[in-house]
């Protein structure tokens, strides 16, 4: 907690009878202060990945997770402020896993966040979720659109693992460069790549296929978008995760050995 918060906090106990307006004042200055250290972080991002049938992360996206809780520990040793981001709802290649506690669906970017919470012992305090997203398109355009451009955290570290990772960094390339550029300036990325724990044989072979299709496809499809705007269109107008028109038609099947990686 910064000094500046911490007198403002013993502030606010001395004011407290004082009156409400006093009291409502240096509140609102305490979450300026507390805001403003929060847009100097650095963000470490993990991507959707997939979850087990329970909502647990799989191996893979538990390396990710591992990843990021040591570069979180790292960075904050390391003097400056840090948050973990996880994106995702889920996918639409298969359905939603369900908490065997509770019997309510578990979206990926909670069940994530739970992983850094319990297992790894990051603060919720500085763990960030975006639960709407079903790939990773959705997951780079909704981590600008809800996160970044509104909190400001300008440099990000995004951990994937090496089959992911070329499509990850195409993506992200791409919707961290679109206009507007926010009022804090350009995005700074970085990438961090794991193994594909979990991820072998057959599996891997047919994920990386569809992986470098995907990637060539995305390239092709986004070439002349400048735009955010751009981007919106696309996304809620002609993906077939997102796009109404999908809903014409009944979902057509992904190959078994692929859907295994997610």
């Amino acid at each position: 907690m910064s000094s500046t918060t911490s007198h403002s906090i013993s502030a606010l106990a001395l004011a407290a009878a004082g009156g409400g307006a006093v009291v409502a004042l240096l509140l609102a200055r305490v979450r300026a202060t507390t805001f403003a250290n929060l847009s100097n972080s650095v963000a470490i991002v993990v991507p959707g990945g997939g979850l087990t049938l329970e909502g647990a992360p799989t191996a893979w996206v538990r390396r990710r997770l591992q990843e990021a809780a040591h570069i979180y520990k790292e960075t904050r040793d390391g003097g400056t402020s840090a948050v973990i981001v996880c994106l995702s709802g889920g996918t639409p290649h298969k359905p939603m896993p369900i908490d065997p506690k509770s019997g309510f669906q578990v979206y990926e970017g909670e069940g994530t966040a739970k992983c850094l919470v319990r297992e790894f012992q990051i603060p919720p305090e500085d763990i960030f979720e975006e639960n709407w997203s079903l790939d990773t398109i959705g997951n780079a355009y909704l981590l600008r659109s809800i996160h970044t451009d509104v909190v400001g955290w300008r440099k990000l570290i995004i951990v994937n693992n090496e089959f992911h990772m070329q499509r990850t960094r195409a993506i992200f390339e791409k919707v961290f460069t679109l206009t507007p550029t926010p009022s804090f300036g350009k995005y700074q990325l970085e990438f961090v790549e794991v193994p594909n724990d979990g991820v072998e044989g057959e599996a891997l072979r047919a994920r990386k296929e569809r992986e470098a299709k995907s990637t060539v496809g995305f390239q092709k499809n986004t070439a002349f978008m400048t735009t955010m705007r751009d981007m919106h269109r696309f996304l809620f107008m002609d993906h077939m995760a997102y796009a109404s028109k999908r809903l014409l038609k009944d979902r057509e099947p992904v190959d078994p050995k692929a859907l295994q990686t997610y």
